[in-house]
Order: C-alpha cells, then sequence, then structure tokens
C-alpha cells in the first residue's frame, strides 16, 4: 500500500474553490462585487508566491463570521454541487479511482481552509489535510485554530494526519504527491513520486528539469 496526495485547487479541481466560492457568494447576494477585486489581487501575490496566508485566511473567513454556521452550511452545499462537482475532471476521476483500486491511503492536502476543502473532500470520499477554520459559539471566528497547512507547513501537517493513523514519515517514500503550483515545491521534493498536473509556469520549468511525469486535468 502507497501513499497519494492530491492538491486541491487546479489540481484535482480545475479552478480555484476561493474564487469560485467568491463568485458563487457575489452572484446569490451573500458578499458584495468588491471582493472579487480583492481576491484577484491575492491570487496575484499568490503566483508570485509572496501570499500572506494568515491573512488571506482572515479575508475568507472574515466574510462568513457576521451569520451562524448554520446558515452557511446549506450555501456551502449548493455551491459544491453547482459549481465545483462539474469541475472535478474526468482525470482526476480515474486516478483517484486507480489509486483506490490499488489499495492506496488517499488524502487531499491544500491550503484551502477546512470550511470550503472539507466539502469537497466529502464530495471526493477524500480525506483532508487543510488549516482548520476556527468556530465558537455556533460561527466561524474568521481565525485558523492550529497549525497552518501551506508551503513548508504542509509537511509537517502531512506527518502528524499520518502519524494520527499509527503511520509515520517513512510513507513519504512511496508516495505520489500530485499538484500545480511551485508554492508546493517543498513537498513535491520530499515525496518519492512527484507528479506535476496543470502547472504554473515556474513548476513546469523545474519539472521539465528534473524529468518529473506532467499531467493535464482539464474540464471541457
Amino acid at each position: 500500500m502507497s501513499l497519494a496526495l492530491f492538491d486541491l485547487d487546479h489540481t484535482l479541481l480545475d479552478g480555484d474553490s476561493n474564487t469560485l466560492w467568491l463568485e458563487y457568494l457575489v452572484d446569490n447576494g451573500h458578499v458584495p462585487a468588491t471582493v472579487l477585486a480583492a481576491q484577484a489581487d491575492y491570487m496575484a501575490r499568490y503566483a508570485a508566491e509572496q501570499l500572506d496566508i494568515t491573512d488571506y485566511y482572515g479575508f475568507h473567513l472574515g466574510l462568513l463570521g457576521a451569520r451562524p454556521l448554520s446558515d452557511w452550511l446549506p450555501v456551502r452545499k449548493a455551491f459544491v454541487a453547482s459549481c465545483i462537482a462539474p469541475r472535478i475532471s474526468v482525470e482526476a476521476l480515474v486516478v483517484l479511482a486507480e489509486h483506490r483500486a490499488q489499495g492506496d491511503t488517499l488524502a487531499i492536502i491544500t491550503a484551502t481552509h477546512s470550511f470550503l476543502s472539507d466539502a469537497i473532500g466529502e464530495l471526493l470520499d477524500v480525506p483532508v489535510i487543510a488549516s482548520r477554520a476556527e468556530v465558537r459559539k455556533g460561527g466561524l471566528t474568521g481565525r485558523i485554530e492550529g497549525p497552518i497547512c501551506f508551503r513548508e507547513q504542509k509537511q509537517p501537517c502531512l506527518i502528524a494526519w499520518l502519524r494520527a493513523r499509527g503511520m509515520d514519515e517513512g510513507a513519504l517514500k512511496a508516495c505520489r504527491f500530485y499538484s500545480d503550483s511551485a508554492n508546493d515545491l517543498p513537498l513535491l521534493e520530499a515525496v518519492s513520486h512527484p507528479v506535476v498536473v496543470n502547472a504554473d509556469e515556474r513548476l513546469a520549468a523545474v519539472a521539465k528539469a528534473r524529468k518529473w511525469p506532467a499531467l493535464s486535468w482539464r474540464c471541457a
């Protein structure tokens, strides 16, 4: 049995879950359209590998803090059904099925906060390793509870997840990690079988130089 890890945005998902979520909230009158300009700025910083992830979480989760969590759960459910499910490519589903058939341990490991990523993990029936959105008194506080799962911090989050399941970092010696982003280079370099999917410009160049497998998972 091996370990198969998947990034979420632009990898399993053909798109960015946070951007899609904000667009959905704007279209349905939950937040003002001005949030989209802020999101575009954050995405530019992410692409440049200069994102302040704590600030980014505060922006996204802060938008949800004025209403109880129970109000947002049906909104999230409708969003996943209408905006996320159609953006999971056939190729991604085939690879997930192949790893399941081989008896591999599967996990999504993502910087997307748990309020969104957990719901997508449920859709795909894959456990999620992510930064956990803090909930107090029935609502999201706008903060992260526990470790941040981003860039270099993904590996310790993964190791903690493995140890909780009776495994250890030795699992990385038989591990495939699928990702699109140069932000994930620390974990891609730590696993035995890095695979790039829909790679950004910098990661594509690294993958070519190191002869890593490169895949395209896109929705029509």
